[in-house]
């Protein structure tokens, strides 16, 4: 039996690459992820808009000599098989290049090591030309005459990235130059979630000397944002950890907190697991199927963190755009779901108020289980303040107030309330401490107790009463102020 070699031809098999599915945002991203692996601390996007608009990607990180440069040139140059340093983003062996020329048709890449800088370039017109995998080499005249080639001057070490060319984007507009600005005005936004982890850790991203600040989609800076208990599953003996998140009710969102999270519009959309590989977020806002996403569960976010060790497990894709869920950590998984989506319903069900398992308070609306498995809402009749109205009032005023209580009860507008809930429109009572409502709230009681005393109520009775009913129950200053007096 003969053997004979078969060579791809590099037009035709460089093209298809380019079609692996990049958008503008994960082709960057994808590229940065080789300055992470290189250690870098500071890495610099500019966006050099002209009749023929540019790219570079600049950062600090370890350089490389010329034929590391080459070998990183080179398509297939790791085996994604290949045990890789635990800080390494990559995987194919085709990131750099398949993202690079996924938007455009020439990339130069000039390294600096041991104070030398080299080289080389991709130019798909010159592969067609020769018919051939064939890299340019560049002179240390040429390197120099290349734009923004100064930002080697203040670092030992470093990797510039020039993309020219941007024949795919040109032929879907006919203002290049503004189509990149707003292409880079999402990437930034992309790049301050995908890279969170690591901007909050030091690593800085500038996009033409404007720094990227981090998203938060768990929003730790905030102290209402509830943290559950983390778990741990080892496969293959190594370690993946599970931690889930409930964000804070909508109501107890700053402007900045919606912002870090994308605004109350991807609330519901980003609920779910944020799988990171190295720290690096791969896939975001997604239950894998294990359960559906609802409106109670939107606040539920699990941060997954695993090794790159278990990529072939996962599926992650050459873009690390996205992944899969192994079926043998699934069944693991169901637990942390529950666990999240109850307690992002506890949030929803018990918002605003202060549960004390000592105390038997009284809530306003009762939420009555039906047997179909569905729920009503009733007005608890069993409140002071109903009391105290009845004791004033004759048979027919009491029938009167049953019927009028009946009827808003009836007329709940529950279709508006959640829709209105589900965009964030609902505003919800805030348990302030100040002065001038507690003064409030002491002066209603005050006037209840008076009633109660025209009446011939109990007046100790009704205060007991009144600071176990909503809204006083969620202030302890109101019953120590009632404590220090006499009544």
């Amino acid at each position: 039996m003969l053997e004979k070699q078969s060579l791809p031809s590099a037009p035709i098999l460089i093209e298809a690459i380019r079609s692996l599915g990049y958008s503008f945002q994960t082709a960057i991203a994808d590229l940065i992820d080789n300055s992470i692996s290189a250690m870098a601390k500071r890495i610099d996007i500019i966006l050099i808009p002209n009749e023929y608009p540019q790219l570079i990607i600049f950062d600090n990180g370890f350089g490389m000599c010329k034929e590391e440069l080459e070998e990183a040139l080179r398509y297939g140059a790791k085996n994604p098989l290949e045990k890789r340093s635990e800080i390494d983003l990559g995987r194919f062996g085709l990131g750099m290049k398949s993202a690079s020329l996924s938007q455009c048709r020439k990339l130069i890449v000039i390294s600096k090591k041991d104070g030398k800088l080299s080289g080389f370039s991709w130019d798909l017109d010159y592969v067609i030309e020769r018919q051939g995998w064939y890299l340019l080499e560049y002179g240390e005249d040429e390197i120099r005459k290349l734009p923004n080639i100064s930002l080697f001057d203040n670092v030992d070490t470093g990797t510039y990235l020039l993309l020219e060319n941007f024949d795919r984007v040109s032929s879907s507009t006919a203002n290049l130059n503004n189509t990149l600005r707003d292409y880079m005005s999402d990437t930034i936004n992309h790049l301050a979630l995908v890279f969170h982890r690591y901007l909050d850790d030091g690593v800085e991203i500038y996009v033409n000397n404007n720094k990227i600040k981090s998203r938060d989609p768990f929003l730790l800076s905030n102290k209402s944002t509830m943290a559950l208990r983390e778990q741990n599953i080892t496969i293959d003996n190594e370690n993946i950890k599970v931690k889930p998140y409930i964000l804070p009710y909508i109501s107890k969102l700053t402007q900045e907190d919606l912002e870090k999270v994308g605004g109350k519009e991807d609330l519901k959309n980003n609920q779910g697991f944020y799988i990171y590989r190295n720290k690096r977020l791969i896939i975001w806002g997604t239950w894998f199927r294990l359960t559906r996403k609802e409106e109670l569960g939107k606040l539920a976010r699990v941060m997954v963190d695993i090794p790159n060790s278990l990529d072939y497990m996962w599926g992650i894709d050459i873009k690390k755009s996205t992944a899969n869920l192994p079926d043998i950590i699934k069944k693991k998984l169901y637990a942390c779901i529950d666990e999240s989506i109850f307690q992002s319903k506890t949030v929803h069900n018990y918002r605003g108020r202060k549960v004390n398992k000592d105390k038997d308070i009284n809530y306003i609306w009762e939420r009555i289980e039906l047997r179909d498995g569905c729920y009503e809402y009733k007005i608890n009749r069993n409140i002071q303040q109903l009391k105290i109205l009845e004791e004033t009032l004759n048979p027919n005023q009491l029938k009167a107030l049953d019927i009028a209580l009946n009827i808003i009860e009836e007329q709940f507008p529950t279709n508006s309330l959640y829709l209105d809930a589900s965009q964030g429109k609902v505003i919800e009572p805030e348990n302030d401490e100040n002065n001038e409502v507690i003064e409030k709230l002491y002066n209603e009681i005050k006037e209840s107790l008076e009633l109660c005393a025209s009446i011939g109520m109990n007046k100790e009775t009704a205060l007991d009463a009144l600071l176990k009913t909503e809204p006083y129950c969620n202030y302890e200053k109101l019953r120590s102020m009632f404590k220090e007096e006499e009544l």
